[in-house]
């Protein structure tokens, strides 16, 4: 991928200056100029209402994802992850309606593909895919020659293999095994493997909570920790003493992304609310009811996020400013700077819902400054420039 500067000057585009939100939205929408890439790709790189949305996304408190690419009105980006670069992050899609961040691809080259995917759900759509994918081939080749690597050849073969047109005709019946294979297919990792096995586990038994571990699921580390914080809180006849392990861990996570707080039926994500998810669990970081808290070991209990989790229900319109103070105090005594980013998106994704733009921005440049410590370079650079962006339309 070609480097993102952090110089925040304006990119020259159709003879005018205009100031873009990062170099690689630029250059993609100057490399698809001329090209009508929507009805191939199922995704665009230009938006008439482009800035608009992209600033909306930012005062939501979302300035932690790249934007690149949009479906329909939804905004497709790289999500900004410490320690990982852009090319191996995975992509979020900030959706127009519930203005929060829901897993898209587990990466840049997974991105079109996922795109035609969300269009198998009837036999007449997928002949049209069939139609438009030499096109889509020619049109891809740019795209991908500009992240390094990447083609559409699984993606072809899926929609042309004689195996699979029976399963075509009922399409529908069948999306949540088109989603898995792609999956598989895209994310072929061993954490890619767990999450589905757990996956399956929680379809079959709609009980089923599994003791708390701290496996690694990878891309969806996020997803599937509030997926089972909202088990544990939906399943009453289980003692509270098996859910707090739960609970916590959603906590630490960073707010506004993978919220699923719908019963878990089936594999394709279910978009949600993360405040909701988060006002039910917060419920038991009551300091002033012993019966609550006591479930919490003590250590968890003098941790900053716990007094940051109570005050999302407790505090009317909490906007972040106590994930700001637990963000500060993991960086400096904890010496955890991912848990110090993670508070900080939690801080500006409260901040954001409560329309507090001093808040976003404060967790903005913490986040910037923190980047810079810790030589996550990459994320400084995106983060420098899309502020320029930000505070150019503001």
């Amino acid at each position: 991928m070609q480097s993102c500067g952090s110089e925040g000057k304006p990119c020259y585009y159709r003879n005018k200056i205009i100031m873009e939100i990062n170099k690689v939205h630029s250059d993609l929408k100057e490399m698809y100029n001329d090209k009508n890439v929507k009805w191939k790709f199922n995704l665009a790189f230009n938006h008439k209402d482009e800035k608009i949305l992209l600033m909306n996304a930012l005062k939501r408190g979302f300035w932690s994802i790249m934007p690149f690419g949009f479906e329909g009105d939804n905004i497709l980006a790289i999500k900004l992850i410490p320690q990982k670069t852009l090319e191996k992050a995975s992509i979020v899609a900030f959706n127009e309606v519930y203005q929060e961040c829901f897993t898209f691809a587990s990466n840049i080259q997974a991105t079109i593909p996922m795109a035609n995917l969300k269009f198998m759900t009837k036999l007449t759509l997928i002949q049209e895919l069939q139609k438009e994918i030499e096109d889509a081939i020619v049109l891809s080749k740019p795209f991908f020659n500009y992240f390094g690597s990447g083609d559409l050849e699984f993606l072809k073969q899926f929609l042309l293999s004689e195996s699979n047109q029976v399963r075509f005709e009922n399409a529908s019946e069948h999306r949540e095994e088109f989603y898995k294979e792609f999956w598989s297919h895209y994310y072929n990792t061993p954490e890619n493997k767990k999450a589905f096995e757990l996956f399956d586990k929680l379809i079959e038994n709609c009980i089923y909570l599994p003791e708390y571990d701290q496996l690694d699921y990878g891309v969806w580390n996020n997803y599937i920790g509030n997926v089972l914080a909202n088990r544990a809180y939906s399943l009453m006849k289980i003692e509270i003493k098996d859910k707090w392990k739960h609970y916590w861990r959603c906590a630490q996570l960073p707010h506004g992304f993978d919220c699923d707080n719908n019963s878990f039926e089936k594999y394709t994500i279910s978009l949600g609310d993360s405040s909701s998810l988060l006002d039910f669990i917060a419920y038991s970081f009551d300091s002033e009811w012993e019966s609550r808290y006591a479930i919490f070991p003590k250590e968890i209990q003098k941790h900053p996020l716990f007094e940051a989790t109570e005050a999302i229900k407790k505090v009317k319109g909490y906007a972040g400013d106590l994930h700001i103070k637990a963000a500060v105090i993991l960086e400096k005594e904890y010496n955890d700077p991912i848990g110090c980013w993670n508070a900080l998106l939690s801080a500006s994704y409260w901040a954001g819902k409560r329309g507090d733009l001093d808040g976003v921005e404060m967790c903005w440049g913490l986040a910037i400054d923190l980047s810079r410590t810790h030589g996550w370079t990459e994320i400084h650079n995106v983060l420098s420039e899309q502020m320029e962006f930000y505070y150019h339309y503001k």
